[in-house]
């Protein structure tokens, strides 16, 4: 849990849910918005690897180690790992999914732990997955999908200390088939969602939304609405092609801050440079990622 005393002089106000205090002492802390997405494919994990643990027959040892040496060439710098828990099937990618959030925990228990598992279900089933999330896994946050209403979310957003992001605009190409979807006051399906999430739903203040880069359009006046104090975790800037130029400047707080952005694919699996260990790339990859949200970042202040 963070520890809540008086914030930095920066960010004079104390935010409600201690997570939001977390990844705003982040933040500050590296002076990053940049996350890795933690999105483990089996047959993509570097021979390396498999022979340091003694072949693919310890799958869940294989996993483990992948994730902890992408986790130590970018931890100095990054404001959260996004562990996607759909990438973790079987006992062994079970066993591999708790060891992942385990070493977060012990070995760098500034950053901000998320599950992302999309998750959307009936209340009592909603519970069952909150206790494993939050109780068994202890990640800070989880990622959820918020159309099937309020009593999937309800379960997830009762653990005060812990943050509920909401996947309300999403980067993938068919998400404005739902989406976009327009009401009886002509606004996006989306926008509504939005506004319900971040008010009436947020009775603790522990929600944050997923928004998307792929369509900065749609961010113009998004920190009217959603006010200045609450995160964004900004979707789709990596291999999906999302502009950080046009998306990230509208999405700031007033401290120059305010948004999560990872990338997963680029950094895990990078292309290596000669001479580079697989460490070595990722961490290229990751500085990449997070040089150009300064550049970003940099071209709206100026």
């Amino acid at each position: 849990m963070v520890n809540r005393q008086h914030m930095p002089e920066l960010y004079p106000y104390q935010p409600a849910a201690p997570g939001i205090e977390k990844i705003i002492r982040r933040w500050l802390s590296v002076d990053s918005m940049a996350g890795v997405g933690i999105d483990p494919v089996v047959g993509k994990i570097p021979e390396e690897i498999w022979e340091e643990v003694g072949g693919k027959g310890h799958l869940s040892d294989g996993i483990t180690l992948f994730n902890e040496r992408i986790i130590d060439a970018t931890a100095a710098s990054a404001v959260d790992y996004k562990v996607n828990s759909n990438f973790f099937q079987g006992s062994a990618g079970r066993e591999a999914l708790a060891n992942t959030f385990a070493y977060l925990k012990q070995s760098y228990p500034d950053v901000v732990r998320i599950c992302d598992g999309k998750f959307a279900d009936v209340g009592h089933t909603a519970n069952a997955i909150a206790d494993e999330i939050f109780g068994n896994l202890d990640a800070d946050g989880v990622l959820l999908n918020p159309y099937m209403g309020l009593d999937a979310i309800k379960p997830f957003t009762e653990w005060k200390n812990k943050l509920v992001v909401l996947c309300i605009n999403t980067s993938n190409p068919s998400a404005s088939e739902v989406q976009d979807l327009k009401l009886f006051d002509g606004q996006p399906l989306w926008r509504h969602l939005l506004r319900e999430g971040m008010t009436t739903w947020n009775t603790n203040g522990n929600i944050l939304p997923v928004l998307s880069a792929t369509h900065p359009e749609n961010l113009r006046d998004i920190r009217d609405t959603i006010g200045d104090e609450t995160p964004i975790l900004l979707a789709g800037g990596g291999t999906q092609g999302g502009s950080l130029e046009r998306s990230l400047p509208l999405c700031l707080d007033g401290h120059g801050y305010g948004v999560m952005i990872s990338a997963s694919r680029a950094i895990l699996y990078p292309k290596k440079r000669d001479e580079e260990t697989m460490q070595d790339a990722s961490r290229r990859s990751f500085d990449e990622l997070r040089t150009a949200i300064e550049l970003a970042k940099a071209a709206f202040n100026d």
